[in-house]
């Protein structure tokens, strides 16, 4: 089973199409795309139009439930009033989380176990989000079942550990491999633009 995975892509058209084009080269099984899908600066309908027809799994990210929210983070202010009834109802229907290949895969955008705003990987209390101890990760892994491979976004910071029998992935971000941002979370957050497919086996 080869899947890929994006993640994070905030409306950057462009940069999704460029990933797509990788992906479909690739010729995976299947594609996830873990959220966090239109609220940014550039093209959050044309971005909205290209998932909705992609056929890809996915799932919501926080601003996903944000737009749904009324909050006033300046993507989610953009995005909100240019989307369509089609896309607000393709919004609206994603589920939190998916568990695909009959349970071997969990897919989430945050963690299993606290959600789209829990950081499944990394500790967050410096300027930088940096991988955390596996002791920290492993209560954050409650929820998903028999999975031996977990996708997870939100960081925009591409990693792939292993925790004890659990392989997890976090592709980084299409739309934003790296951002400033004014909240709690790191000011930073680098990484590069993931583009390929990750082939995945049941743990024996």
């Amino acid at each position: 089973m080869k899947i890929g995975v994006i993640a994070d892509a905030h409306g950057n058209l462009a940069a999704l199409e460029a990933v797509r084009d990788a992906i479909t080269a690739a010729a995976p099984d299947l594609v996830v795309n873990l959220g966090d899908l239109v609220s940014g600066p550039f093209d959050p309908a044309g971005r909205a139009e290209l998932q909705m027809r992609s056929g890809y799994l996915t799932i919501a990210g926080n601003h996903e439930r944000q737009l749904q929210d009324d909050s006033q983070g300046a993507f989610d202010v953009l995005a909100r009033p240019i989307l369509t009834q089609e896309h607000w109802t393709w919004i609206e229907g994603l589920p939190a989380t998916l568990s695909l290949c009959n349970g071997d895969v969990f897919a989430c955008h945050g963690s299993p176990a606290g959600g789209d705003l829990e950081y499944l990987l990394e500790d967050v209390t410096s300027v930088r989000a940096t991988l955390d101890a596996d002791a920290a990760i492993r209560p954050r892994l409650n929820g998903i079942g028999s999975a031996s491979l977990v996708l997870c976004g939100h960081t925009h910071t591409p990693r792939m550990v292993a925790v004890d029998d659990v392989l997890i992935v976090n592709p980084g971000s299409v739309g934003m491999p790296c951002y400033r941002d004014r909240g709690g979370a790191p000011a930073y957050h680098g990484g590069r633009q993931p583009a390929g497919a990750l082939r995945h086996r049941r743990a024996s």
